[in-house]
This record gives structure tokens, sequence and C-alpha cells, in this order.
């Protein structure tokens, strides 16, 4: 798995990927429950966590 960047709101890697409606699955904070854009598949919700612009909303 690679290495996700920290949350952009707590600046902490406690952080899981979650399976959630069947397919779809996102990143989520432990600390603080930021999520993530909904990705198709495990390694795209990483991907877009990581390529994240700095628009990012709690």
């Amino acid at each position: 798995m690679p290495r996700l960047r920290e949350c952009p709101f707590d600046n902490n890697r406690d952080l899981q990927v979650e399976h959630f409606n069947g397919d779809d699955y996102h990143v989520k904070c432990k600390r603080c429950g930021a999520q993530g854009p909904t990705a198709d598949t495990w390694a795209e919700a990483e991907k877009l966590w990581n390529d994240r612009d700095g628009s990012d909303k709690h």
C-alpha cells in the first residue's frame, strides 16, 4: 500500500480506507472524520487522497 498523505485538517496519519455502499471506497481520518473523494477501487481512493488539490473541506 502506498503511503497516504497526512490529514489536511489535523496533520496526522491515523487513516484508513473504508469500503461502503457496496462498491465504493474512500480514505477516512480516524481522528477527525475527514473523508476523501469516493472511488471505485481501494487503489483509486488512495490515489485521490494523495492527489488532492488543497480545496479540502471537513
